[in-house]
């Protein structure tokens, strides 16, 4: 077998993202994946030290990334001089995440879909708290009326679940644009309805 072969890992990380992808991390099988690179088992453990080792070698850098730019994200709006600024900049910066995960989307279908066992099976919860936590501080700088802090959690969930529904369901881009323009506004529409704007 084949252990020394520079190209060895590249292989074993494409055969990974398959099997991943194919059955998920939990069910996901080293032995296939080493087999599929004509090598065995030990070429996986020397190189990642075990099976979640092989999962981050795929999607830690690109989770980092998108986790980066979301913070970005939403930090520029949460600067914003006016609800309309904030939403404004929100709708940008949504654009680049999308755009983001499209560019890579087998990891991110890895990461939304198919990571139960490994430490990103939360990454979801990580996104929708980010959101959550800056439409709590919109709501409080500029409504009028209190908003229940559940209402604000469903609501923020709901939008990264929209994204993971175009993940799941395999959408194309331009079906992903099309979706989000919608949902963006449906979303606007909404939250300007419902915290009737302070005098800006």
């Amino acid at each position: 077998m084949r252990t020394k072969a520079p190209e060895v890992r590249d292989e074993l990380l494409e055969a990974a993202l398959k099997e991943f992808l194919a059955v998920g991390f939990l069910n996901a099988s080293l032995r296939k994946i080493a087999a599929k690179c004509n090598v065995s088992t030990n070429s996986i453990y020397t190189r990642f030290n075990d099976k979640e080792g092989l999962f981050n070698a795929i999607v830690g850098d690109y989770a980092k990334e998108l986790m980066d730019i979301y913070l970005t994200a939403t930090n520029n709006a949460r600067n914003a001089l006016s609800t309309s600024e904030a939403i404004s900049i929100g709708d940008e910066e949504t654009n680049v995440v999308i755009e983001y995960i499209y560019k890579h989307f087998d990891v991110f279908k890895l990461i939304f879909c198919c990571s139960a066992g490994t430490n990103y099976e939360n990454y979801f919860d990580s996104l929708a708290r980010i959101e959550e936590e800056f439409y709590k501080e919109l709501v409080e700088k500029y409504s009028k009326r209190k908003i229940d802090d559940f209402f604000i959690h469903v609501i923020c969930r709901n939008g990264w679940q929209g994204v993971y529904e175009l993940i799941s369901h395999n959408k194309s881009y331009d079906e992903a644009i099309s979706f989000i323009n919608d949902f963006k506004l449906f979303n606007h529409q909404g939250w300007m309805k419902l915290i009737e704007i302070k005098a800006e």
